[in-house]
């Protein structure tokens, strides 16, 4: 091999790489700017068809008053943990935004049939929340509920509803995950336990933006 041919070949071989390496940058970005969700939970959406509130914070050891807003800051933090997120930012929303939120979404249902409704938010409003927040979606965890049952086995199973809206208010996805316990567990537990559940509503509300 002359010269010639032998500095060709290496500048093929240092080529090929970085040319696929540009290539599949452009194929995961697309061009385009990750996709921002606001990730809010309702306020006071911890329910059961068994447990009350101080029975709750016996079991988690967390403050009565405290309940919701662990639950959803443990799950909004999982699912901002999301695989994906060169493409899709979830970013989570500090407590009196959520609040303001929450007073503007109906929720109607329990467990498994657990909705919410934004149609009585006023446009203009949710306009300047989005706006403020840089989000193109907003994710709602409607509820986490704790489902108790005795047979066959005794089983807690924890039912997280959530809703994806895009700026028009319109609903483009729903569902429910699950995971289960046979007590209700330490919050440091719950929060392990819940890992999952967050990065698998992350990546169903991907899917849905996707389609």
């Amino acid at each position: 091999m002359n010269a010639m041919k032998l500095l060709m070949y290496i500048l093929l071989w240092i080529a090929v790489p970085v040319s696929s390496w540009s290539r599949k940058e452009s194929g995961l970005s697309g061009n385009r700017q990750p996709v921002q969700v606001l990730v809010v939970g309702l306020d006071n959406n911890v329910k059961s068809n068994y447990y009350v509130k101080d029975m709750i914070a016996e079991e988690t050891g967390i403050m009565p008053d405290s309940i919701a807003i662990q639950f959803n800051q443990m799950l909004s933090q999982h699912i901002q943990n999301f695989d994906g997120k060169n493409e899709y930012i979830f970013k989570g929303s500090n407590a009196d935004l959520s609040k303001i939120i929450s007073s503007k979404i109906s929720v109607a249902g329990e467990g498994e049939q657990c909705s919410s409704d934004l149609s009585g938010f006023p446009g203009e409003e949710l306009d300047r929340i989005m706006l403020q927040a840089g989000a193109d979606y907003l994710l709602v965890l409607n509820q986490h509920y704790f489902k108790w049952q005795e047979e066959p086995m005794k089983t807690v199973f924890h039912i997280v509803s959530y809703s994806l809206y895009n700026k028009e208010r319109k609903q483009i996805h729903s569902g429910n995950q699950y995971y289960t316990t046979i007590k209700l567990e330490s919050a440091d537990k719950m929060r392990q336990f819940s890992r999952k559940s967050g990065q698998r509503i992350a990546s169903s509300v991907a899917k849905a933006i996707d389609r």
